[in-house]
């Protein structure tokens, strides 16, 4: 039992990235490969701040905010020019991004091992022999919340209509009076800032370098493929579910890396049975 509440603690962290990553795809349909270094350099610049004596709190909202511009400039300057020409260059570009990104931030923030603070201050308490910190329950909220309001949000708000509007038909959806650049470019900005606030309060969780956050968002976009790439609920119980699969691999094996190897074995097998995603096809 312990090990699986340990797992659906650190699978939140992974599921919050996956809503993000879901958020862009299924309102651009955007394979967003810069997704998980965006929210990382957000998360360098408040590591940054805070390290010259800004309040952490503002140092968190200032790095989601960072990652929220960075965002929105590569869908303005990059995707919006090449999403209608050719989306596999769109794509293509992201991957630029992220290598630009991952390469800054190691030239110039370094390779030592760093620490953020918790923004919300700091309490715990034990369940058996697990501890249980602010941060991991403040990630676990975080995460169950942005899934939550994303699909309420394109299900039941106008403006979330329009965006699946413009995404099912771009040319209906501008004879109706949709501004499809911008519904795309408020997808972006969502999807940027839910990655920095992830990369951030995982941070707060574990020490990090530019090498550790980009393996943490390797497996929330393993969590986003598993859940189902049009589907935000999937990807909030693909992020949970490799927590928990990673958590009772480790439990039970000492052996190096097993865990990260379970978790593609498991997407592997998932994707053979049902390729779509486990929820794949759902617009929730």
């Amino acid at each position: 039992m312990t090990a699986i509440i340990n797992g659906v603690l650190s699978g939140s962290a992974y599921a919050l990235i996956a809503v993000g990553f879901v958020m862009i795809y299924k309102g651009s349909r955007i394979f967003n490969l810069a997704h998980g270094e965006i929210g990382a350099f957000g998360l360098f610049i408040a590591w940054y701040l805070h390290n010259h004596k800004v309040p952490v709190l503002i140092a968190f909202v200032a790095g989601v905010v960072v990652a929220t511009l960075v965002a929105i400039i590569v869908e303005r300057t990059l995707v919006r020019r090449l999403v209608d020409r050719s989306p596999l260059a769109a794509v293509a570009s992201t991957l630029g991004v992220a290598f630009v990104l991952a390469y800054y931030e190691f030239l110039q923030f370094g390779v030592n091992i760093k620490t953020f603070p918790p923004p919300f201050g700091t309490f715990s308490f034990n369940i058996g022999n697990l501890t249980v910190t602010s941060s991991r329950i403040m990630l676990l909220v975080f995460a169950a919340a942005t899934a939550a309001g994303l699909a309420v949000f394109l299900k039941r708000t106008k403006f979330g209509l329009e965006v699946t509007a413009a995404v099912s038909d771009k040319t209906l959806a501008r004879l109706s009076g949709i501004r499809v650049n911008r519904t795309r470019m408020f997808v972006w900005a969502l999807g940027g800032a839910t990655s920095g606030i992830a990369a951030i309060l995982i941070a707060s969780v574990n020490t990090f370098t530019p090498l550790s956050t980009t393996l943490v968002l390797i497996r929330g976009l393993t969590a986003a493929l598993l859940g189902g790439l049009t589907s935000i609920t999937g990807a909030f119980v693909g992020g949970i579910a490799i927590g928990v699969v990673e958590a009772l691999v480790t439990a039970h094996t000492t052996v190096q890396g097993a865990d990260y190897t379970a978790v593609f074995v498991v997407l592997l097998v998932a994707l053979l049975l049902r390729p779509q995603g486990i929820f794949g096809g759902s617009e929730a």
